[in-house]
């Protein structure tokens, strides 16, 4: 019995324990500062991977960084620290720019975008800009030429419209003869 009791703490004792975020979550003015890009955004959806989720924001507005759509993709790990929203809520999203792209986390201070949090925020970072989707640049208009060749001469472009007057003459010759 005692060598039973001895093999099963072995295996409680090497098994993987759950890891839990360590980090500590830092104040909304903290974050703020800490941020690449800090913005509020209604979560579209999220795609989960086994090591990444990828989270989709409707970006309504931007107070540091760069946003270049309103639809704004950030990478989020898929571990503890990793971000759990829910779709439609809005959120406060404090990002780093990645190797490929906005980042978050948990540890990033990215929280649901409550009244009291974004007064903090604009407090530390001022009233933001409302996203507005940037006017596409005119596209400058291209000519092809139809033809390699110059315009048609006269005689050849006032052809059809003679035909056209002798068959009318000839019409008339032939309704004036039968009446």
């Amino acid at each position: 019995m005692p060598a039973l009791l001895l093999a099963c703490s072995g295996l409680v004792l090497t098994s993987p324990a759950a890891q839990a975020c360590t980090c500590q979550v830092p104040s909304v003015a903290q974050a703020s500062r800490q941020a690449d890009v800090v913005f509020t955004g209604a979560l579209l959806g999220e795609q989960r991977g086994r090591q990444q989720a990828d989270l989709a924001f409707a970006v309504d507005r931007i107070y540091k960084g760069e946003v270049s759509a309103d639809a704004v993709d950030v990478a989020s790990p898929t571990d503890s620290c990793g971000l759990r929203l829910v779709e439609e809520e809005s959120y406060l999203v404090f990002a780093a720019d990645g190797r490929s792209g906005l980042v978050s986390e948990k540890c990033y201070g990215t929280t649901r975008a409550q009244p009291r949090a974004v007064a903090s925020v604009e407090r530390a970072l001022g009233p933001g800009e409302r996203y507005e989707q940037p006017a596409p640049e005119p596209v400058e208009p291209t000519y092809t030429r139809v033809l390699d060749a110059p315009p048609p001469e006269f005689t050849r472009a006032a052809a059809p419209g003679a035909a056209l007057a002798l068959v009318g003459l000839l019409g008339w010759f032939v309704v004036r003869r039968s009446s």
